[in-house]
């Protein structure tokens, strides 16, 4: 008897990126794409309904990025594993990724082939890293304990994004779904946390972790 394919979601903001994954993914025998999202605020939920194996993210996600899309994943859906799939090969985001429970990093530069490899390594509970990157990064995990970002929660870090994204707090409540004061309370937060006072500081942070960018 064959054994059931792997399913796979497909994280990525570019739809033509999705959809060429998806073509490519259905060639590769074993593996089935079972759904695919471009908004980071709607990936979890997308993740919940659909429940597959694998969940091939990208890192530049709107809304919420990809690593802290996969914090929540890993900690909500233990069983489905996460495979970072991004253009961005500095240490700070593969060492981040794999302290949030990412059971694999592919650069999109590499071969086609290596994602489905990659896929099946992580739907074996195995870590996969792919060219380039470094198996000493791994030695990396755990040693910025001191990083006041652990400290925010995933509503205030999505707060943190979509501020650095540009939107106002009313706009922020209305694609949250909460009070503007609410909004108005998780910056206050989240700012006395980071031990940043103003929004151009908050943008700046926002731009050095990588939570949002200048594109």
């Amino acid at each position: 008897m064959n054994a059931e394919p792997i399913s796979v979601f497909l994280a990525d903001d570019h739809r033509m990126v999705r959809e060429g994954l998806a073509s490519l993914m259905a060639k590769a025998p074993g593996i089935r794409v079972v759904g695919q999202c471009g908004d980071g605020l709607k990936v979890l939920e997308e993740v919940q309904r659909t429940q597959p194996d694998v969940v091939v993210m990208d890192i530049a996600m709107p809304g919420l990025n990809g690593l802290d899309i996969c914090r929540e994943l890993v900690r909500k859906m233990p069983e489905t594993f996460v495979l970072i799939l991004t253009m961005h090969a500095d240490e700070q985001f593969i060492a981040r990724a794999l302290e949030y429970g990412a059971s694999g990093y592919l650069l999109k530069e590499a071969a086609a082939e290596q994602l489905a490899e990659a896929i099946r390594a992580v739907a074996r509970g195995e870590l996969f890293l792919g060219p380039g990157i470094l198996r000493s990064v791994v030695q990396r995990i755990g040693q910025n304990t001191n990083d006041p970002h652990e400290l925010l929660t995933n509503r205030e870090r999505q707060v943190l994004q979509l501020v650095a994204e540009g939107m106002t707090n009313r706009q922020i409540a209305e694609e949250l779904g909460v009070a503007v004061k609410t909004v108005d309370a998780h910056r206050s937060h989240l700012m006395r946390k980071l031990g940043i006072h103003d929004q151009t500081s908050l943008v700046k942070y926002a731009l050095r972790r990588g939570i949002a960018s200048l594109g």
